[in-house]
């Protein structure tokens, strides 16, 4: 299964923290094209996350819909590695 998740930063100000909303698609609502054929109209659906800034240790605030931690996981473990190379990217994403 591929997946593909959008990470941006939030302007959030907070001295200790750096705050990102994580993102991805889901199937949707099922609708019949113009085609006759029935399509499924993908949704986009986000979460929260924050970093710490010292220790790189990353909070779920908030899993987006359907989330039961797959994609929070796969964001948290991004911007661990952004952190280790003193990264706080304004965008990034993660793909496999």
């Amino acid at each position: 299964m591929a997946i593909y998740i959008e990470i941006f930063k939030i302007d959030k100000d907070d001295i200790n923290s750096v705050y990102y909303s994580y993102q991805f698609y889901i199937p949707g609502v099922k609708y019949i094209s113009t085609s006759g054929k029935m399509r499924n109209k993908p949704k986009k659906v986000s979460g929260l996350l924050k970093i710490d800034k010292k220790t790189g240790h990353v909070d779920i605030l908030e899993f987006a819909e359907s989330d039961q931690g797959f994609y929070a996981l796969r964001a948290a473990v991004t911007l661990i590695k952004h952190w280790q190379k003193g990264e706080f990217p304004d965008k990034t994403c993660r793909a496999s």
